[in-house]
């Protein structure tokens, strides 16, 4: 294979070398004056990322550099993706990456150096893996601790993860808060294994790795995303919502074993969510239309718990807590109605922290990491006592909650109500907004106590909540954040005292789709979305999305079209029948494609031309700059 870099242009970046005094261990000065360097070169077949610039650990003339090549092959547009590997003085051995089939070296002749071209793409996970683990391990994820965080989902990693890392230097460089949580996405629901990716034909909406992003691919999309852009501060990757029920200890020992893959791909990652919600037993709580008597809850509680496990249950939570200035008891009868409602998700979620632990350790990873058990997927409204039970229960019994996860009212991708009735800042109003939800007690609450302020209720609602993560050295994480307008999240930076989690997902994605939407009529990025919207429509006629495939009539007969709202307003006066559904369409294929190219829409969507793919890059920064200034108190 031919040497891909012009001799010119090689002539140029080894005389950015040459000129530096490279004898020994770089200090960050010489670091930072080498990188500008290279940025100001003119280069036209090669595209450098100089903060990559790394120097190795054990050989003070050996340097690397990422870059992105002219590859005549490249049938991608992340194809193109390599590590240069500068190597002067006596030594200039290719180093040990292991994938070397596309390597390429190349000398200058009375030249100090020569070059190594290795495969350094999205899909080169050992060379990957090898550069930080055995080079630059400050591109590693580390767990997040009580550091706040925005986890932004990334359906899209090779597009959307370069904006979230240049719109967290950004933050930092403004704020000194590192808030970087760069890869995250359910690895049992939007993402899965390589091999059932593979199998995926994407005629089911709703079936598993609808973003036809597998595990191992974001994580280590993630680490070419942090070295190529130099990121060393720190950053965190989730793995979130691993999904686990069973009505039987056979059904449940069958859905953990079936979790050993998944858990094994993801051992890498530093923060774990769990989600056991579907072992809630919601007739135990007293909101339930239909709640057990007293004397259900008892009997059910002898049945669930041995003796001895009933009465530890019973001594741990016997007496008070006090939180803060708040003071929290439990009734016997209470301790029994939290044990049945969410003591089988607990034992599932201590099984869980062990698997992980395990599948860490086994990899090689260090073992510590943070975890969230989901809280937040019950059909109830979160209290503070059930967040106490929850937590204390886990760190009585050696697997505590780094990050806790209340269930706070959020919908997902929408916006929260700021009135009662619908207005022109909240057209869907509160009364609207908790039909058909069990939570009894918000819109009286918010009448009676908050003089019919949603957004007041939320406040006080969230700062209980908060302290109670404080208490146990936990952080608060909020669930469902995409959509939420500027309210919402001074109020929650505010009431969490800045120490939160805040997730969101599917509004990268969005931005996306907003840029294919306004591209000219009949053009060809402009029927590509129309016709992902079209599918999606078709889904919904199928009854893929069940009861909600009812919406897309709906939204329609209101004239709301594929139009996908205004982002700064959380949406609401877009189509929310897509806003909620429209991304899952990505993984399948788009079968009405004209030119008979039926490829996953995930694929075309991958070759953007390089003017829409700044602007969604552009458009994803902006987005996490503002959440950070509405949530730590940073914006004007």
């Amino acid at each position: 294979m031919p040497f891909p870099i012009d001799v010119r242009t090689l002539s140029q970046m080894i005389d950015v070398f040459t000129a530096c005094p490279l004898d020994g261990r770089m200090r960050p000065e010489l670091h930072e004056t080498l990188a500008r360097q290279l940025g100001e070169l003119t280069l036209d077949d090669v595209t450098l990322y100089p903060a990559s610039l790394t120097q190795d650990p054990a050989l003070a003339t050996r340097y690397y550099l990422a870059a992105d090549l002219d590859w005549s092959d490249a049938k991608q547009r992340f194809d193109s993706g390599v590590m240069l590997v500068f190597c002067g003085g006596s030594d200039r051995s290719a180093p040990a990456f292991p994938a070397m089939e596309r390597a390429v070296s190349s000398d200058i002749e009375a030249s100090p150096w020569t070059v190594h071209v290795i495969p350094f793409r999205p899909t080169d996970y050992a060379n990957l893996a090898y550069f930080v683990r055995e080079i630059a391990p400050e591109f590693l994820p580390r767990p997040q601790g009580s550091q706040p965080a925005i986890a932004c989902g990334n359906r899209h990693p090779e597009i959307s993860l370069p904006a979230a890392f240049a719109a967290f230097e950004t933050i930092l460089a403004r704020t000194g808060r590192n808030v970087a949580s760069t890869v995250q996405l359910s690895a049992t629901r939007e993402m899965t294994t390589d091999d059932v990716i593979a199998a995926r034909e994407g005629e089911d909406p709703t079936a598993i790795g609808h973003t036809r992003v597998s595990i191992k691919h974001l994580f280590h999309t993630g680490l070419w995303a942090a070295v190529r852009s130099g990121f060393r501060a720190g950053y965190n990757a989730e793995a979130d919502h691993f999904i686990i029920s069973g009505h039987t200890e056979a059904e449940i020992d069958a859905a953990l074993k079936r979790s050993d893959t998944a858990i094994a791909d993801a051992a890498g990652y530093t923060k774990f969510t769990t989600d056991t919600s579907r072992m809630f037993d919601l007739r135990a709580d007293l909101r339930h239309p239909q709640p057990y008597s007293d004397l259900e809850v008892e009997q059910r509680f002898q049945k669930l718990f041995s003796p001895a496990d009933g009465q530890w249950i019973l001594e741990q939570f016997e007496s008070p807590f006090v939180v803060e200035e708040q003071t929290y008891s439990f009734s016997p009868s209470a301790i029994r109605r939290h044990a049945v409602k969410f003591g089988p998700s607990i034992q599932l979620n201590e099984r869980l922290y062990d698997k992980i632990r395990a599948a860490k350790e086994a990899a090689g990873f260090a073992p510590d990491f943070d975890f969230e058990p989901s809280v937040d997927e019950a059909d109830t409204l979160t209290t503070t006592q059930e967040l106490i039970f929850y937590m204390h229960w886990l760190k009585a019994n050696g697997r505590p909650a780094t990050l806790v996860p209340p269930n706070l009212g959020f919908k997902k991708r929408q916006a929260y109500p700021e009135s009662v009735e619908p207005s022109e800042a909240s057209p869907v109003g509160l009364r609207q907004y908790v039909e058909h939800k069990m939570w009894p007690e918000l819109l009286p609450r918010v009448e009676n106590e908050f003089a019919g302020d949603p957004i007041a209720e939320l406040g006080a609602r969230v700062k209980e909540l908060a302290a109670v993560a404080r208490y146990f050295d936990g952080t608060l994480s909020i669930h469902s954040g995409s959509g939420k307008q500027r309210r919402v999240l001074q109020t929650i930076g505010k009431e969490t005292q800045g120490r939160l989690n805040y997730k969101i997902s599917g509004e990268l994605q969005l931005q996306l789709f907003d840029v294919l939407s306004e591209q000219a009529e009949g053009t060809y990025w402009r029927q590509l979305y129309e016709r992902l919207a079209a599918r999606t429509e078709g889904f919904a006629a199928r009854d893929c999305y069940g009861e909600e495939s009812e919406l897309a009539a709906k939204y329609r007969a209101e004239g709301k079209d594929y139009y996908l709202g205004d982002a700064k307003r959380g949406r609401v006066d877009g189509n929310l029948f897509h806003v909620f559904w429209i991304g899952n369409t990505n993984g399948s294929r788009d079968i009405h494609s004209p030119d008979r190219d039926h490829r996953f829409f995930k694929e075309k969507f991958d070759e953007l031309p390089d003017a829409m793919l700044s602007e969604v890059r552009h458009r994803n920064r902006e987005y996490l700059e503002w959440l950070a200034d509405c949530l730590w108190g940073d914006a004007d």
